[in-house]
């Protein structure tokens, strides 16, 4: 493990934060009442009675159900009497709510950053990995006292844990080289913790991020989410007006140079599929800023992104978002309600259990690219897909003279060019785990048995099957060959994992891993076989694999239709 280096560490203007804070968000704050009042004046639809009415409509609506720990900006009653007095306001009176509630909500927004604490908990975050990722390692620790430096060294050394892989020394040049936008995948409230320490087990300077407001308020997370550069992301509210004030708060923070990440799917994936559905919105803050870096400063401050896919064996919270998913494809509303990341117990027997893995978690950096969604490489610069170089800043000139422009139509196109490439970047960066592999071919074989059932009559009633270790480990031999050459090819990677191990042993190991955590578990050792159980796990973890275009028929006709 690398650790920051001191010469990034330095120049990352993270480490300022706390004295650009109050301008950050003023700026935002500014620029938000500004935008709102020239909107005004331009469209009788954007007037400022419709844009209030709308935020106070939605937050009465969602203040009348939703109660939690977060604490809300403005009380349901200041929203019932804002939306009375409305009609009678002056235009005058207007503008003070408004600009009332964009501060409210720019200062609510804005993060903290503490060196003395970003220090310190980059010194933990291995030692607290170790425990998490290493825990076998605990007993050499309390048996080797007289060199305990030397064990809680190795406690501290996670490289056979969690695996930092792909285009991380192309990262680490463009972060000397401009401001760089990570956009990971999104599939556990771990997702975080393990993100900062990827950026600095890479020797990449921290990072400003937004997160749930949820987990500024769980006991287990919030110290540090106030401390190390987080901004709040309330999801529950809907309104255009706080949307905006992200928008503009991401754009301020590119613009000042501010290395950022965020999770394009929005929150966490229920379903455990490849992330395809991206918001957009930040995303779109990359080509504002660099435009008006441009057309402000006349520097041609380059912004690059780079995707990253996080891939897990297990998931701590893979049984309330797979059904949560369920529920919500199936038409009903459900709200999380016993989240495993906010239970101590369920963590610690997570980290109980996975130590005994020999298969690692792997963070996986993509190739990345401009807002154009042009290839960039090592020394900053941008070519496009036969290679030749080209220069970002053609992509923002008026082709009738030339300049330097904002064209809001046209940035919106490239901004969907450039979600269509971090979708394909999450195929191709996508690293299939053991576990998705197992859950896959022991889901699909199930399948096969029953194919005229829909996918919820099949998780309703298929439970009680028996899969043989002889369908099990054919099966497994028989998707790897098939998946083998496509990730050769680049559509995906396999674990090494799997491509190293036998189908026997990958089979073991597979459903090992799955029964390992889950209670009651979903798979469990039968005397003919493999009894099949809590079938929306194997579902959960299986569907990893989905968008792949998988020839199950190919490769089904290898395995053995046995009888039970």
């Amino acid at each position: 493990m690398s650790g920051v280096d001191d010469s990034v560490k330095e120049s990352s203007p993270l480490f300022r934060f706390d004295q650009e804070r109050p301008y950050v968000v003023s700026e935002v704050s500014r620029r938000v009442y500004k935008d709102y009042l020239s909107g005004a004046r331009r469209d009788d639809d954007a007037k400022l009675e419709y844009v209030l009415n709308d935020a106070a409509y939605q937050e009465m609506e969602r203040l009348a159900t939703e109660t939690g720990p977060e604490e809300e900006i403005r009380p349901r009653g200041w929203w019932i009497k804002m939306s009375k007095r409305l009609l009678g306001m002056s235009e005058q009176e207007k503008r003070e709510v408004l600009r009332q509630l964009v501060d409210s909500y720019s200062d609510d927004v804005a993060g903290q950053f503490n060196p003395t604490v970003y220090r310190a908990a980059t010194g933990m975050l291995p030692i607290g990995l170790g425990v998490l990722f290493k825990a076998q390692d605990l007993g050499e620790v309390a048996s080797n006292m007289p060199n305990v430096f030397d064990s809680l060294r190795s406690l501290r050394d996670l490289s056979e844990r969690v695996v930092v892989d792909g285009h991380v020394d192309t990262v680490k040049s463009l972060v000397r080289r401009g401001t760089v936008l990570f956009v990971p995948t999104h599939s556990s409230n771990m997702d975080s913790i393990l993100l900062g320490y990827s950026l600095f087990a890479a020797g990449l300077p921290p990072v400003t991020y937004g997160a749930g407001k949820n987990l500024f308020t769980n006991p287990m997370t919030s110290f540090f989410m106030q401390n190390l550069g987080a901004y709040k992301v309330d999801r529950r509210i809907r309104h255009g007006l706080y949307k905006e004030v992200l928008k503009t708060y991401s754009q301020v923070l590119l613009e000042r140079g501010y290395h950022s990440l965020f999770f394009p799917g929005g929150t966490r994936c229920r379903s455990n599929v490849v992330e395809q559905k991206l918001k957009l919105g930040l995303l779109g803050t990359s080509v504002s800023a660099y435009v008006r870096n441009l057309l402000q400063k006349g520097e041609d401050q380059r912004i690059y992104i780079c995707p990253i896919t996080i891939n897990y064996n297990l998931v701590l919270e893979a049984e309330s978002l797979i059904r949560n998913h369920l529920r919500r494809e199936g038409g009903s509303r459900y709200l999380l309600e016993n989240d495993p990341f906010n239970q101590l117990p369920m963590i610690v027997r997570f980290a109980m259990n996975t130590m005994r893995m020999e298969s690692t978690t792997i963070l996986r950096f993509g190739q990345p690219f401009d807002p154009f969604g042009n290839r960039v490489e090592a020394d900053g610069e941008s070519y496009d897909s036969r290679g030749r170089r080209v220069d970002p800043k053609t992509y923002v000139m008026s082709a009738r003279d030339g300049r330097v422009m904002f064209d809001d139509a046209r940035d919106r196109e490239y901004t969907r060019h450039t979600g269509g490439v971090i979708q394909r970047a999450f195929l191709e960066n996508t690293v299939i785990m053991p576990t998705q592999l197992v859950s896959y071919v022991l889901f699909e074989i199930l399948r096969r048995r029953f194919p005229h059932w829909d996918i919820y009559r099949l998780l309703r009633l298929g439970g009680e099957e028996v899969v043989s270790w002889e369908e099990l480990r054919a099966g497994c031999a028989a998707l790897v060959d098939q998946l083998r050459p496509r990730a050769l090819k680049g559509d995906f990677h396999l674990s090494p994992f799997i491509s190293e191990s036998k189908p026997q042993r990958l089979a073991e190991a597979g459903v090992d891993y799955i029964q390992m955590y889950h209670t009651p578990s979903p798979v469990s050792f039968h005397a003919q076989g493999i009894l099949l159980d809590r079938l929306d796990v194997l579902y959960f973890y299986s569907n990893r694999l989905r968008l792949y275009g998988i020839d199950d028929a190919a490769w089904l006709a290898k395995v053995p239709e046995l009888p039970f």
